[in-house]
Formats: C-alpha cells, sequence, structure tokens
C-alpha cells in the first residue's frame, strides 16, 4: 500500500566561510608595532624599520603587515613614508592575546530542504523523493495528517543540514524561502512485517506510528466496504494515455471541459484517471530495493565538541547560578523561561538592574505567562527595570520579549569563564513558578556548541516577532564559529570535552530516550496541537560521552 506524507519545500541561501589562524609571525609584528607606537607615538613603525628587526623578505613582510590591515587591527597613517598604528581592535587583540581566525566568506549554491507536515522533520532536497499532488493522487492514496503548516523556518535546525566542504563552516543563514507546497512524499507500507520503505533517514521515529496508523485505517475501510476497490497499483506515474482513455471533442451537448477542449493536451495522469477511476499509482523507485529509504533508521549523530562543566540538580543551584552569570557577564546575557511570571521575574530583578547598570545586554523570553501575568505587565516591569538602571539605554540594554514564543526552553547564555559564552539548558523556570518536576540543567560552553546554541536564542527571538535581535544573536553565532575555526587550525583540545547534540522543537520527535540510550538528555518542551506553533517546541542538549552513565 501506498502512503502518502504532505510535505513543503523552502529554499535557503547561506555563506560558508574558511579560514586560520594568524602566524606566529603576525602576531610578532602586531606586538612590535605597538611596542614601537609607545616609543614614538606620532611616527610609529614603517616596512623599512619591521623588516631590519625580524630580518625577513619585504615580501613576507607585506603579506604580514596587509593582513593585519585587511582583519583591522592596524591601520596606515600618511606621511614621507607609509607607517603603522593599532587600531582600538588592534589594541584589544594585542593585550588579550587571542588570534582570532583569518576568514574568507563566500555564498554557498542554495539548498532546498523538504519539511514534513505531520511531524515537522527536516531534509536535505536530494534524501526525499517527492511528487506532485497531481501525480500523488492523494485522492486515491490515504495521506497522513497536515497537522504542521509552516512558512517559515528556525536556523537552529537548519545549520545542522546545510552542506559544506572539510575544512568550511557556515557563517551566515539567510531567510528561508517558501518554494513549494502541496507536494507529498510517497512510502511503501507492509502491514504485515510493519514495514516502511521510502522515508528519509532520522524519519521513522518520528512518523512510522502515523503511517502505520493511517495504512492500518485504510485498510479497515477497504475491508468493511468491499465495493470500494482497494489500490492496486497498477497505473504508472507517467507514460502514454490508452487508447480507450480518449475524451470526446466537444460538440452539441457535450459542453467542453479542460479534457475535450480542442487543441488542449490534457495531463497524463488525468487521463489515467479517467480510464482507470479507483486505481492507484505505482511509484519506481519505491519497488524492489528502495533506494530512497527504508527500514533501517540508523543514528543520525550530529553531536558537536562541547565542554561540560556542571549538572544543576535543585532550586538553590539554579538561583546561585544566574545570580553569577548576571554578577559576572561582561556582554551577554539570555534568560529564555518556560514559563514567567512577575514574582518570578521580581526575584531576580536587583541583579538584572546590576548587569545593565555595567552595559550588559540582557534578553528575558518566555514561552508562556502564568495565570493572572500578561506579555505587557512583563514589558512593563523590565521597562523599569531598565530605566533605573541606565536611563535612556536601558530599553537598548534590557530586551523583553513583547510576546509569548510558546517554547518549553529553558536556557541561560552568558559570557563568563575569561569571555567565553556558555549556556545552561534543563527545565528550571528562570522567571516563572516552580515546576512540579524537579529541577535539572547542563551548564556546558565550547564556541562549535554555542555557536549552534546562540542560534537557537536567535530562532526564539523570531518566534517572539522581534527580527533585530535575533540578528543580534545571529552575530554572535559568527563569532563562536570564527574561533572554532582557530581553534581547529592550531589544533586545541578542549578541557572536559564531551559530544553534545543540541535538539530544537520538532527535531525532539526523532528523539526517544530508553534503556538502550547512552546519553544523557536534559532539556524542557510542549507541544502545541493547533495554529502556527502547532508541534514540539523546546530545547534540549544530549550528552554522549562514556562517563556519563554514571551521572544521577
Amino acid at each position: 500500500m501506498i502512503v502518502l506524507v504532505p510535505v513543503r519545500m523552502f529554499s535557503v541561501n547561506f555563506s560558508v566561510a574558511r579560514g586560520r589562524p594568524y602566524s606566529r609571525l603576525e602576531r610578532r609584528v602586531l606586538e612590535e608595532i605597538a611596542a614601537q607606537a609607545g616609543v614614538a607615538p606620532h611616527q610609529g613603525a614603517t616596512l623599512t624599520s619591521l623588516c631590519d628587526i625580524f630580518r625577513v623578505h619585504e615580501r613576507l613582510m607585506v603579506e604580514a603587515v596587509v593582513t593585519l590591515v585587511g582583519a583591522g587591527w592596524v591601520a596606515v597613517t600618511s606621511g614621507r613614508e607609509a607607517t603603522f598604528v593599532l587600531t582600538d581592535e588592534g589594541q584589544q587583540a594585542c593585550s588579550s592575546g587571542k588570534d582570532p581566525a583569518s576568514v574568507v566568506v563566500a555564498p554557498a549554491a542554495p539548498c532546498t530542504l523538504v519539511f514534513d507536515c505531520t511531524a515537522g522533520q527536516l531534509a536535505r532536497r536530494g534524501e526525499v523523493q517527492t511528487v506532485s499532488k497531481q501525480e500523488a493522487r492523494p485522492d486515491l492514496n490515504p495521506s497522513t495528517p497536515l497537522r504542521i503548516v509552516r512558512n517559515a523556518l528556525d536556523e537552529s535546525q537548519i545549520q545542522k543540514l546545510l552542506p559544506r566542504a572539510s575544512g568550511e563552516w557556515v557563517r551566515s543563514i539567510g531567510r528561508p524561502r517558501l518554494v513549494t507546497v502541496d507536494r507529498y512524499l510517497p512510502v511503501r507500507v507492509d502491514l504485515a512485517d510493519q514495514a516502511i520503505t521510502g522515508l528519509p533517514r532520522g524519519w521513522h521515529q518520528a512518523l512510522s506510528a502515523e503511517i502505520l496508523a493511517t495504512a492500518q485505517s485504510r485498510e479497515e475501510e477497504l475491508e468493511s466496504a468491499p465495493d470500494i476497490q482497494p489500490n492496486p497499483q497498477a497505473a504508472a506515474v507517467k507514460g502514454p494515455p490508452p487508447a480507450q482513455a480518449r475524451m470526446p471533442a466537444a460538440g452539441p451537448g457535450n459542453r467542453p471541459t479542460p479534457l475535450s477542449i480542442p487543441g488542449r493536451k490534457p495531463p497524463a495522469v488525468a487521463l489515467e484517471a479517467a480510464a482507470t477511476p479507483q486505481t492507484g499509482v505505482t511509484f519506481p523507485w519505491l519497488e524492489g530495493s528502495g533506494s530512497f529509504g527504508s527500514s533501517d533508521d540508523g543514528s543520525l549523530d550530529q553531536s558537536t565538541e562541547a565542554v561540560l562543566f556542571a549538572e544543576l540538580s535543585d532550586e538553590a543551584a539554579h538561583q546561585l547560578q544566574i545570580a553569577e552569570a548576571l554578577a559576572t557577564a561582561a556582554n551577554h546575557v539570555l534568560i529564555a523561561s518556560p514559563t514567567v511570571n512577575l514574582e518570578g521575574l521580581s526575584k531576580i530583578g536587583d541583579a538584572i538592574q546590576a548587569a545593565v547598570a555595567r552595559g550588559v545586554r540582557v534578553d528575558v523570553l518566555y514561552g508562556a505567562t502564568d495565570k493572572g501575568t500578561n506579555p505587557q505587565d512583563v514589558v512593563n516591569l523590565l521597562h523599569r527595570i531598565g530605566y533605573h538602571a541606565a536611563e535612556r539605554l536601558g530599553r537598548d540594554l534590557l530586551k523583553p520579549a513583547k510576546d509569548r514564543t510558546g517554547s518549553g526552553a529553558s536556557l541561560l547564555i552568558f559570557d563568563g569563564r575569561g569571555g567565553a559564552l556558555e549556556a545552561i539548558i534543563g527545565n528550571y523556570a528562570w522567571v516563572g513558578p516552580p515546576c512540579s518536576e524537579r529541577a535539572r540543567s547542563i551548564h556546558v560552553g565550547g564556541t562549535e556548541f554555542m555557536a549552534q546554541v546562540a542560534r537557537a536564542a536567535a530562532g526564539l527571538w523570531t518566534w517572539s516577532g522581534d527580527p533585530d535581535s535575533a540578528d543580534r544573536w545571529r552575530r554572535v553565532a559568527d563569532r563562536c564559529q570564527d574561533d572554532t575555526a582557530v581553534s581547529a587550525a592550531r589544533g586545541d583540545r578542549l578541557k572536559d570535552q564531551v559530544l553534545a547534540e543540541l535538539i530544537v522543537d520538532d527535531e525532539h520527535a526523532q528523539v526517544t530516550q530508553g534503556s538502550e540510550d547512552d546519553s544523557l538528555r536534559v532539556g524542557s518542551t510542549c507541544r502545541h496541537e493547533n495554529g502556527f506553533a502547532a508541534g514540539i517546541r523546546g530545547i534540549s542538549v544530549a550528552i554522549r560521552h562514556p562517563m556519563t552513565a554514571a551521572m544521577p
């Protein structure tokens, strides 16, 4: 039996980057320019003086200086001989000792993604064989329910699917553009063996039960009404129309129709339907070996390197952690809570005010409001806190979501140890009422993993309807990826390294945690049955490490 899964297709423009850390020579040249500016602030280093000091060929020195100028670390002043001085960014780089990547960014070929409208799964176009509504014949073949209708996609899921070459990373992701609706993924179902052929890898966990239920329902329908012809799968999708399918020409008493208007060539599938009115269609790629999918749903491990700092397991630990994050953050704090009420928000109001007074940008998002609280109450309270902290600048530094995100995500992001971005992911309501479940979160870091977390933060802002704040977190993600490129090129190894996968929204339908799953998974989600937010909304992290089995 053929079962149809309704899908939509999106086109995504994105850019990739590749780079390397600065060489030791470039670092030394930067330090020498800084030293000469300290001795002779009005003169600065020249190409001649630098070549004399380092005793290298002029061409090599030119390459080093051009690299530093291109990075924005060194500026060239005019005069009898060009001199080099540090910019503000160069002074910061020189004092911090950090080496960013020398990055080359280039646009990649657009990627087309297929979105399943029943369970919200995503796959690359090349992994899914879809057909148009005309070819699929949903009037003859049963179809899974159309539950999730999206006109936009969350980039935190998209970033895992975008192709890039070895040594490249995704630098920026454009807004996904809906290009096709009313398409279907046909799959073959064998109810006797409970086997499904034609699903892409990774979709079985989310869709198998739904597909089998749809097939079983059609089977029972056919058995209860034997006069209804079952799908014999006899007609081909494409091919020349049979002779008996020719339609009569228009004439007196015979009203012209789209299939009988003289000179119009009718579609082959429509003619087949006229010849065999209750016949299904076959899809050759589902015959035999089933090259476009099988029942084997091998695990798609999309883990990245991360740092595991600690596990938080009670109310006191979470309150201590958010107080520390707000007290020590240098630039960013993002608080995403499954719920919010004014009492929970007021508990950390003083800490938020102190952070904003130091110039820290604080974002507050929430999936739902507690009973008796509405979004405008939250906005008004945070605006007062921001004004008391920094007057008019407070509204720029303290950003409350104006509407609910609909997500069950519990997320705290801040730039902690040495300025590196860190996150706490779990089920704790940071600004809401105490949860009936035991509070449990994971404190993680690592630039590669945090790039994904920053894009998840951008996705939360997108759902709240504030694209400007989403852009800011996209830029944070770009910086994390640049830092990852530097570490990879230098061969740095993370301390307390683990493999971690960020699981976002409908990706949760792919993942079940049972006795056979050796990963530690922590997070919070909620399910919506209706509206634009229908599906699973939330964020989790799966830690895959030999030591996770020993953790409580």
